[in-house]
């Protein structure tokens, strides 16, 4: 059994949000689903492997799956070893009220919300006050564990462009893109039941699924996971591993986006963006 500070994984790709550079690839339209079955599969692959101090239940927006309850009973069984400080689930919340079941299924698993803000105009903030006062109504009924992260205060840019016009940054310093990560040294993910060092080289493959990228994507679409037939020792190095080429993909000195969208604009609305526009834009 490894021992690592944190681990988490998307429950649904699909998100109801199209956040401006989501590190996920969530904002370009994924709709492939998340089986219960898929990730029991998982559990039972990397559970007794592995054991995580934190863990993320994720999307894309997690709770697109309607199985969300039962996801978090499976996870508390399957992951519940003294190792394990916290898990929780991190969400937009605007789904909140679709499970009425769901306070208690989290009081009753030690499961708490991360909710996260990512816009500021006013339609957005009338939306949010509705969230909030969800969250705070089950923390006063249920006592559960909610952090309220603002997004829209610190939100990185990590690729330019979006969809065919999206490239990655040519910094060409990946052990400065790996000191000043985005996404945070220790977001490994499961996906397809393989262990991926980060979100972006987890999730860029789907994305290159649903779009024709530029061929500048190429070197980082060559990643390959750690499948669950490792030894014990590849598994130890995966974990072990800092910087290495695929970090280049990302930028050595990340910039705030200060330009703060609506997160529920259309796809379309970034796709009309000239990219010489986005790129001025972000370099601002």
């Amino acid at each position: 059994m490894i021992s690592i500070s944190h681990l988490e994984w998307h429950v649904a790709h699909a998100c109801n949000f199209t956040c401006e550079n989501c590190c996920h690839f969530s904002n370009h339209g994924h709709s492939v689903p998340v089986t219960y079955e898929e990730i029991e599969q998982w559990y039972d692959s990397w559970a007794h492997r592995i054991a995580p101090k934190t863990i993320d239940i994720l999307g894309g927006e997690p709770l697109l799956n309607k199985r969300i309850c039962d996801i978090v009973e499976l996870t508390r069984k399957k992951w519940d070893k003294p190792s394990l400080e916290r898990l929780d689930i991190t969400t937009n919340g605007v789904l909140l009220n679709r499970y009425p079941d769901l306070p208690k299924v989290l009081a009753d698993n030690n499961c708490g919300l991360k909710i996260s803000k990512h816009g500021t105009n006013a339609e957005y903030n009338e939306l949010w006050k509705g969230i909030e006062a969800t969250a705070l109504d089950w923390i006063d009924k249920y006592g559960i564990n909610v952090d309220f992260w603002k997004s829209d205060v610190i939100w990185y840019k990590m690729y330019k462009g979006f969809g065919s016009t999206m490239e990655p940054y040519e910094d060409n310093d990946p052990q400065q893109s790996w000191d000043n990560c985005i996404t945070g040294q220790d977001c490994w993910q499961i996906h397809e039941n393989n262990l991926y060092k980060c979100a972006p080289l987890a999730y860029l493959p789907m994305t290159a699924k649903t779009y024709k990228l530029s061929s500048k994507w190429d070197p980082y679409l060559k990643y390959q996971a750690l499948t669950p037939d490792c030894t014990d020792e590849e598994l130890q190095e995966f974990f072990n591993r800092k910087a290495e080429s695929f970090c280049a993909m990302c930028p050595k000195n990340p910039k705030i986006l200060h330009r703060k969208n609506d997160p529920r604009l259309s796809r379309k609305h970034y796709e009309q963006i000239p990219l010489e526009v986005v790129h001025e834009e972000q370099i601002r």
